[in-house]
């Protein structure tokens, strides 16, 4: 984090802000055909009454309208992370919640719709993934789920519970639907080929000092994984050698959120919690910042990339962003180039 701290904020630019009427978490982008100027806001509030009551909505917002001023939304449970399925020609996004569902949404231009739901257990759902029509999900009491997504049913396919603590973070291989990552409050990465028995899988690295709160592994590059911890480093790591990273860099706050940037994987997108947004360029295997945007007031939680590459022919990528206790939703430009 040594760059010149006026230049890396200049390279970003907001565009657009929101008000959310609750805490707002989780920001995903449409990666389907005619939908990626949408993205979906997901929101988890704790309201302290009699009965603490834990509550969740998702607001439907386009790119290309005038404000951010939501085309629709619907209450839920509180919702702690949301993914679109890439693998159909209609936008379909999967919710966790705190109730322990698993939910399927129909979005449309116009309209979020619930069209399926499992309650996977009474514990917390953390987050989500997908390959295909199979589903991965973490859950609060260190669990682990996998579901079959293709029917209404979302049968569970299997789950084992590997880590002593909470699963903040669970993902697929981007190249291999049979490699699983998770990571946990218990300070440890692992990894698992599904095809053979579960338990406790592979420890990447040795177990830390803090939780380990994000992981993606990259768009392109096999063998790439970028992962995210409480003690705020973003490492990566080439999975066919689990003893150390390869690259480890600083965000300046707990790296809660990672997201390669899709269409080109040079950079790196991470929500630092209490030190904003960053982005770091992404040669030969070693990250360095390119970026920041440190214009929302509270944790930075939420974040996704505009899945088109430039945005509008222009020489900028498009990043949507939302932070948790000012209950902001931006939209900002990042115009370094993928060069």
């Amino acid at each position: 984090m040594s760059q010149n701290t006026d230049e890396m904020l200049n390279r970003c630019e907001t565009l657009k802000t929101y008000q959310t009427p609750l805490t707002a978490d989780c920001v995903e982008f449409c990666p389907i055909g005619e939908y990626t100027d949408f993205f979906v806001c997901g929101n988890y509030q704790l309201e302290n009454g009699e009965k603490s009551e834990r509550i969740g909505k998702l607001s439907l917002h386009n790119v290309s309208m005038a404000s951010l001023d939501p085309i629709c939304s619907v209450d839920s449970d509180a919702i702690l992370d949301i993914k679109f399925m890439k693998s159909l020609e209609k936008p379909i996004l999967a919710s966790v919640e705190s109730s322990g569902y698993f939910r399927l949404w129909a979005v449309s231009g116009l309209e979020i719709k619930s069209i399926a739901s499992k309650q996977l257990c009474y514990d917390i759902l953390l987050s989500c993934d997908f390959y295909d029509l199979q589903s991965a999900v973490s859950t609060s009491s260190g669990a682990l789920v996998l579901l079959d997504v293709s029917t209404e049913s979302l049968a569970v396919k299997s789950s084992w519970t590997p880590h002593d603590h909470e699963a903040w973070i669970v993902a697929f291989d981007r190249k291999d639907r049979n490699i699983l990552y998770s990571g946990s409050d218990d300070c440890c990465l692992r990894m698992y080929d599904t095809r053979l028995s579960l338990g406790k899988g592979t420890l990447l690295g040795k177990k830390g000092d803090m939780g380990i709160t994000s992981i993606q592994s990259h768009p392109f590059e096999d063998y790439l994984l970028a992962s995210g911890s409480y003690d705020e480093t973003v490492k990566l790591w080439d999975t066919r050698s689990t003893r150390s990273p390869i690259e480890e860099v600083c965000a300046g706050g707990g790296a809660w959120r990672l997201k390669w940037e899709p269409k080109y994987g040079k950079h790196l997108l991470a929500a630092a919690m209490h030190n904003g947004f960053h982005i770091f360029s992404s040669q030969l295997k070693k990250l360095n910042l390119a970026g920041s945007y440190m214009k929302h007031s509270s944790l930075a939680y939420g974040c996704d990339w505009f899945r088109g590459g430039f945005f509008r022919g222009e020489n900028k990528f498009l990043v949507a962003s939302c932070s948790m206790y000012d209950k902001a939703l931006h939209t900002w430009s990042f115009s370094e180039s993928v060069c």
